[in-house]
């Protein structure tokens, strides 16, 4: 399997680029923290300062450069000196940036572990390069990615580069999976 598209497609979605810098120049690089502001939309808000937290309701649309976010609840948890410890997004969650988009019922961030958790039936596109599991994990301080089968079976399908034909999401796209 082509774990590079994969592990490509995560780190894409939430580093913003920087893994197709280092594919382009085959240089190692970090991911870089981009310092453009994330814009977020949603029917309402609610903060919690003493506890800690932040909360975004009713169609959820959190946008950062070219990466957007889409779900019906996203909140962000702030340590005691007010940096993000852990962002949870729930209710069809949806990463979109360019081809690449991920789905899932929930999708969650811990910094202090540096894990990205999508969880609820997650599927993975890339034109029509796809992957689904009962959990997906990435570790992208690691450069790592697990996908986690559970009473299902992990699937993927995989077009050798130069044979896709359709967009992200197309709806053609893995019927050979869907049961």
């Amino acid at each position: 399997m082509r774990k590079s598209m994969i592990f490509a497609l995560i780190l894409l979605i939430w580093s913003g680029g920087a893994l197709a810098q280092q594919q382009a120049t085959g240089k190692k690089t970090t991911p870089k923290t981009s310092k453009s502001p994330i814009v977020i939309t949603a029917k309402e808000m609610e903060a919690n300062a003493k506890e800690g937290w932040v909360l975004f309701t009713g169609a959820v649309k959190a946008v950062k450069d070219r990466l957007t976010l889409y779900s019906q609840r996203l909140k962000i948890y702030l340590t005691k000196d007010n940096k993000i410890d852990r962002i949870l997004a729930q209710g069809h969650v949806k990463v979109v940036q360019g081809k690449r988009v991920i789905t899932s019922q929930e999708a969650e961030y811990r910094v202090d572990k540096g894990v990205i958790e999508f969880r609820g039936h997650p599927k993975a596109w890339e034109g029509e390069n796809l992957v689904q599991g009962e959990k997906m994990l990435y570790y992208p301080k690691e450069d790592r990615s697990v996908v986690i089968g559970g009473k299902e079976r992990v699937n993927a399908i995989i077009f050798p580069k130069g044979e896709q034909k359709g967009e992200a999401g197309s709806p053609g796209l893995g019927k050979e999976l869907q049961r």
